[in-house]
């Protein structure tokens, strides 16, 4: 994958965040239900859309060479063809997407990226599609994009696709910071498979409330974060880091890992907190949700 010239779009595929990561249980085709409420960076990947004799997709930024699939395998493609078979009209594009996001980091950075160009594909189409094939290209994709796609702080259960927008949405500064530890979604859960839900537990199970402030919102946890520190206890070790920061008044791991985030006061305090933590090593980002 190379590098394309300037586009004459240009589309923020925002970091996702879990503020808190309840599991309730698994279906009986062992996907784990789950309760989260999640809000959306101003930080993120940008994707750059334009007209070209043929479809292209190309990738560059701090993060693009970790991406090892062929160009047709990416899920921008994927999504594309998709809009395409649902009845989208839409002639040939190159596709460039500058990768800021950590790869396998819980930031849902595809999830965002494909969401974000279904966004554009639905309003800049010859024809569009019935918001209900979005929805459902949407879930077919990855179980995050249906929220990704809803870009706004919402509640996500189910397996993820069933989505309530908060009525009020939590905003503030917050630093996104990540051990450098490439976590596969796929490896956390198959761990967590081994805990103790029963077979189609959680079906009916009563939702979190979205009501109290963000630093209550991440106190209920993420229960995906134990077991992410016994693959990668450096996960422990920054959430840890982040919560002695002046200013913090709550972190985390975010979905499932391996970056962590922390709720500062001011955007002064998670500047200075994001500084000392790249003298450490880290990845760091301080931006606001």
């Amino acid at each position: 994958m190379s590098a394309s010239g300037p586009a004459t779009d240009g589309i923020l595929a925002p970091a996702k965040i879990n503020l808190n990561l309840k599991i309730v249980g698994r279906r009986e085709d062992g996907y784990h239900l789950l309760d989260s409420m999640v809000v959306f960076t101003a930080f993120g990947d940008r994707i750059l859309v334009q007209p070209s004799p043929q479809d292209s997709i190309t990738i560059d930024g701090p993060f693009g060479g970790m991406l090892n699939e062929p160009p047709s395998e990416n899920i921008c493609a994927k999504a594309l063809t998709m809009f395409r078979l649902a009845g989208g009209r839409i002639g040939p594009l190159a596709i460039h997407i500058r990768k800021d996001i950590p790869v396998g980091a819980g930031l849902g950075g595809g999830s965002s990226n494909a969401a974000a160009l279904l966004r554009w594909l639905q309003e800049n189409a010859d024809g569009a599609v019935p918001d209900v094939s979005l929805s459902e290209i949407a879930l077919s994709l990855g179980a995050d994009v249906p929220a990704c796609l809803a870009g706004r702080a919402l509640q996500m259960t189910g397996i993820g696709e069933t989505i309530t927008l908060m009525s009020t949405a939590p905003h503030g500064r917050i630093l996104l910071a990540s051990p450098r530890v490439f976590m596969p979604t796929k490896t956390i859960f198959t761990a967590l498979a081994q805990s103790d839900f029963a077979i189609g537990e959680g079906a009916n199970a009563v939702s979190q409330s979205s009501a109290g402030s963000v630093a209550e919102l991440v106190a209920r946890g993420n229960d995906l974060q134990p077991v992410a520190i016994e693959q990668a206890p450096i996960i422990g070790d920054l959430v840890q880091q982040i919560e002695t920061q002046t200013g913090c008044v709550a972190a985390q791991m975010t979905g499932s890992g391996s970056a962590c985030f922390g709720i500062f006061e001011t955007a002064e305090q998670s500047d200075a907190a994001a500084a000392l933590l790249a003298g450490q090593g880290f990845w760091t980002v301080s931006t606001r949700f």
